[in-house]
């Protein structure tokens, strides 16, 4: 930033409007389809309308781009570590093939594979992303040392990433728990 005394108020309104933006889509999918409504909206659209179909394969695009951004540093990492001597072409390829086949696998045998990273994901995603941001913030920010609005602000955000690890573990827990 040109600027770095804004990043305080870039950093409160991209939070606002993600906080915004989440919340009217969760309420406007109760709205649309009451206590029927799935995890995720897509899921309730219909399967007959094309405008439909293009939503739910345009969010396909989403976690297909996430995965190859997850795995590119384990793919590099593994090609660092076992190219000695190999040809660079065809030994990049048959190491992410074998990474993408395994991590396929895995997700198909492991029993629950879905409920164990809703695990992961609940206790993990959530400290990453919600608290310890705000934690690191307040530690460099030095805003700990007096009390005001954006302390306010950050301590009820962790606060909330704090309840929302909670019973996001618990629920795992509890689905996993039952799948025994």
């Amino acid at each position: 930033m040109k600027n770095k005394h804004q990043f305080s108020l870039v950093l409160m309104v991209c939070f606002f409007l993600c906080t915004f933006i989440y919340a009217s889509m969760a309420i406007f999918g109760y709205l649309m389809y009451g206590s029927g409504v799935e995890s995720q909206i897509t899921l309730n659209l219909p399967t007959n309308n094309l405008i439909s179909r293009l939503a739910i394969y345009t969010t396909l695009v989403n976690p297909i781009s996430k995965y190859a951004l997850m795995v590119t540093p384990i793919v590099n990492a593994t090609r660092n570590w076992f190219a000695s001597g190999c040809d660079k072409g065809h030994f990049r390829l048959l190491t992410s093939t074998a990474l993408v086949i395994s991590s396929v696998i895995v997700a198909l045998t492991v029993p629950f594979f879905a409920c164990l990273m809703s695990l992961v994901g609940a206790f993990l995603s959530v400290t990453a992303s919600i608290i310890l941001p705000c934690l690191c913030y307040l530690k460099i920010s030095g805003t700990y040392q007096r009390l005001g609005f954006e302390i306010v602000v950050l301590v009820g955000t962790i606060i909330m990433g704090v309840a929302v690890v909670v019973i996001g573990t618990y629920t795992s827990l509890v689905q996993i728990i039952g799948h025994l």
